[in-house]
């Protein structure tokens, strides 16, 4: 009897409890939520609203960023969770918004990380701690698309001689991550720290 109850538990295992994952389309990878205010502030319209039912909760974020893409919108919001499982959405109504691209576009498109910018980092407490800091100066990037700000704010760092930043404010935000920042720029020598 407990060969058959093992045999069984180990059929559910490996058969009964796989949901298939949907894949994000390519042109969907780039859609991303929007807060209620930022679609305000970003001047945003309002595609459709989308309901989405009995949804494993893993495929809700891949469903609503596909179906934004079909319906022509950029951007969605979740405004309504109709039914959770073990705390995460399986059904939600969203709105589905076109948003205008609010950065501004690099002459070069999308920015690289300039050679020996790699080394670029954050500063932090045990560094301030443990090495010679030296504030070179301030800068502000300038709005401009999410995916490129750290790239932009290391490469300025390590174009003034820095190799260290801290970011003193946050001067803008897509509703979700910063689009403009300001900064101070470091550069950093380390210490030996003797332990004994």
């Amino acid at each position: 009897m407990k060969q058959i109850i093992f045999a069984i538990s180990m059929l559910f295992l490996v058969s009964g409890c796989v949901t298939r994952k949907i894949p994000i389309m390519p042109e969907a990878k780039v859609i991303s939520p929007i807060s209620e205010m930022a679609a305000h502030k970003l001047n945003c319209e309002i595609v459709d609203t989308y309901v989405l039912e009995k949804s494993h909760p893993n495929n809700v974020l891949p469903v609503l960023k596909n179906q934004t893409f079909l319906l022509g919108g950029n951007r969605y919001r979740v405004s309504s969770v109709l039914s959770e499982r073990r705390g995460k959405p399986t059904s939600v109504v969203a709105e589905i918004y076109s948003c205008p691209n609010p950065y501004e576009i690099k002459p070069a498109g999308r920015v690289n990380l300039l050679p020996g910018a790699h080394d670029v980092k954050p500063i932090t407490f045990s560094e301030i701690e443990n090495t010679d800091c030296k504030v070179l100066t301030s800068h502000v990037v300038d709005k401009t698309n999410p995916d490129n700000i750290y790239i932009e704010l290391s490469n300025e760092v390590f174009m003034r001689g820095g190799n260290r930043y801290h970011i003193t404010k946050i001067i803008d935000t897509d509703g979700a991550n910063p689009t403009s920042l300001a900064a101070d720029i470091y550069r950093c020598k380390h210490q030996s720290v003797d332990f004994h």
